[in-house]
């Protein structure tokens, strides 16, 4: 059961960042099922050091997912149709990047 404030704002602010919403993309479409799947290039430690530290937690605590820390599997949790809905929803991050 999830402790967090179970508001629409407050499910929609839980996958707010871009990176909780690739991990919650990421497992809607078959893409992700550990967090090696999540590393992109460049800040690989810096990125797994967050998503550890903060943004896995939120989302399990959420009940968006079910992260395995000891195998570093992710699946979807008893909530993450929820989750899934409310992705769609939010701007993505790397649209309307302009290369100057």
């Amino acid at each position: 059961m999830s402790t967090i404030d179970e508001t629409p704002s407050a499910r929609t602010e839980t996958v707010a960042t871009a990176e909780r919403r690739r991990v919650v993309a990421g497992l809607a479409d078959g893409t992700v099922e550990t967090v090696a799947d999540l590393q992109v290039r460049g800040r690989a430690d810096e990125i797994a050091a967050e998503l550890r530290e903060s943004h896995l937690p939120a989302l399990e605590e959420a009940g968006y997912i079910e992260w395995d820390r000891e195998e570093g599997t992710i699946e979807p949790g008893p909530n993450f149709e929820e989750a899934a809905e409310h992705v769609a929803d939010l701007p993505d991050p790397d649209e309307g990047v302009a290369d100057d």
